[in-house]
């Protein structure tokens, strides 16, 4: 069985790293991008199966990310993960699924906490049976 390939986009190189490390132990093959443009590139190219990204980094965010990939993938399973509980006012969980994120998560978590939501947004665009 082939490993999924995720995504996982992250500015926070400790952060991008720890959660890596976790996914690849829970049978994941991981490509990390530092921001948005190289984590679209390498969705574009790389056979992903999934994106990860952070809804905070500095120049194209992950809300303009999650809606580019969410308008050329639309079965792409995507999770959204922020630092920050709130965004302008709002619940990122909920600003993040409005744009096109299929689960959302705050951190800190546990990269289990993380493969868990990837299984769950990739069960949310497999056809019923």
């Amino acid at each position: 069985m082939t490993a999924l390939r995720v995504c996982l986009i992250d500015d926070d190189i400790l952060v991008r790293d720890a959660l890596s490390l976790g996914l690849r132990d829970a049978g994941y093959d991981v490509i990390t991008a530092p921001g948005a443009a190289a984590g679209l590139d390498i969705a574009s190219r790389d056979g992903i199966d999934a994106i990860v990204t952070d809804m905070n980094m500095p120049g194209t965010g992950g809300a303009q990310l999650i809606a580019q990939a969410r308008a050329q993938w639309p079965a792409m399973a995507i999770v959204a993960i922020s630092g920050a509980a709130v965004i302008d006012g709002r619940a990122v969980t909920d600003v993040a699924r409005e744009i096109g994120a299929d689960e959302a998560l705050v951190k800190p978590f546990r990269a289990r906490v993380l493969a868990e939501a990837i299984e769950r947004a990739r069960a949310a665009h497999k056809p019923a049976a």
